[in-house]
Order: C-alpha cells, then sequence, then structure tokens
C-alpha cells in the first residue's frame, strides 16, 4: 500500500512540477549544453593555437611558393576561428534565453548540427591544400620547392598524398567530431524526445 501512495504521490509531483524545471540546464553543468560550450570553447583554442602555428611557420620556411600555401592554412584557420566563435557566442546567447526550453533545445540542436555539417564539407576542400603545404615545406628543408614540383615524380607523389590523406583526415575529423560533439547531441536528442513524450501524455502540460 505505501508502494501505490508513494507512486502516486510521484505521479502527482511529475504532474504539478513545470516540463522545463525538469530539464533546464542553467542549473547544472553537466546538461549537454552545457558540455557543447564548453566543447566549442576548446574547439576554438586549438583552432587559435593552429592558427599561431602557422604563422610561426610562416616566417620559418620563407621559399615563396611554402609561404603562400601557408598563408592559405592561415586564412583557413581565420575561417575556423570566426565559424566556432559565433557558434560558441550563439550557444551562450540561446542558452541564457528565457521561454520554451523545448524550442531553446531543438534551436542549439539544429544550430550546432547544421555548423558541423559545414565545416566536414568546408574540410573537404580545405584538406588538399593543407597535405600540399604539409608537403611542400617538407620539399623546401634542403631543396628548392618549385624547381621540385617541375619533375613530374614529385607531383606525382603529392598527388598520391593528398588522395591518400584527404580522406584519412576526414574520417580522423568525422570520428574527434562524434568524441566532442555526438554524446552531448545525442543527449539533447533524447531530451526532445522526452518532451515529446511527457507533452503528448500530459497535454495540459504542453499547452
Amino acid at each position: 500500500m505505501e508502494l501505490h501512495d508513494a507512486w502516486k504521490k510521484l505521479e502527482a509531483e511529475k504532474l504539478s512540477k513545470p516540463l522545463d524545471a525538469r530539464f533546464d540546464f542553467k542549473k547544472t553543468s553537466k546538461h549537454p549544453v552545457n558540455k557543447l560550450i564548453r566543447n566549442f570553447k576548446i574547439t576554438l583554442g586549438f583552432s587559435v593555437l593552429f592558427e599561431l602555428m602557422f604563422i610561426y611557420l610562416l616566417f620559418v620556411f620563407t621559399q615563396p611558393l611554402v609561404q603562400f600555401f601557408t598563408g592559405i592554412m592561415i586564412i583557413v584557420y581565420v575561417f575556423f576561428i570566426v565559424v566556432n566563435y559565433k557558434v560558441l557566442k550563439n550557444l551562450e546567447r540561446t542558452s541564457q534565453m528565457d521561454g520554451d526550453l523545448k524550442g531553446t533545445l531543438h534551436q542549439i540542436y539544429d544550430n550546432v548540427n547544421a555548423s558541423l555539417k559545414f565545416q566536414r564539407k568546408a574540410a573537404l576542400i580545405i584538406y588538399p591544400f593543407a597535405v600540399t603545404a604539409g608537403f611542400l615545406m617538407g620539399l623546401s628543408e634542403e631543396k628548392d620547392a618549385v624547381e621540385m614540383m617541375q619533375k613530374s615524380s614529385v607531383i606525382i607523389s603529392l598527388l598520391i598524398a593528398i588522395v591518400v590523406l584527404t580522406p584519412l583526415s576526414y574520417l580522423l575529423a568525422v570520428w574527434m567530431e562524434k568524441v566532442s560533439y555526438g554524446k552531448c547531441l545525442k543527449q539533447l536528442q533524447e531530451l526532445i524526445k522526452e518532451f515529446d513524450k511527457e507533452e503528448s501524455e500530459n497535454p495540459d502540460i504542453a499547452g
């Protein structure tokens, strides 16, 4: 009998307690939204670190051809810094909004997914330039890069490196993305489904 009474009390509390209050990500650092914010800060930090590294390499490798591709990588990381900074600020701004928590979670989930998808597509274009920059740096250690690039064997070697390393780099990036964001996004999906479930079971709460 006591178990039955306890269950009824729990159900009554579930119905009376606002849905948003039970999923409020502002109250815990372990919430997936807060984890996403933290992970985007880490990603932004690494982007800045790589940007500084390529700026340093620009002065270390003085051959014009090498500097040209190093300059492209500097521009690329400026792009990644700007994109991730905008996503981070949008996450922070959205997470502070008062109102429909389910709608906020949907917005965060959609925005993060769209950004990651866009960055994956952009990376497929960028990786060949990154491979070329690294290849030319290796050539310029002992020889003139422009002179070496006039040899068909060197060009073939570069093309093979691009064909092999581009998909490998992409797969590595996708794996790192899943490690950094996959679990958080899955938790967001589960929270949104929980909202949908409770709203369907309790139409008065949804209203």
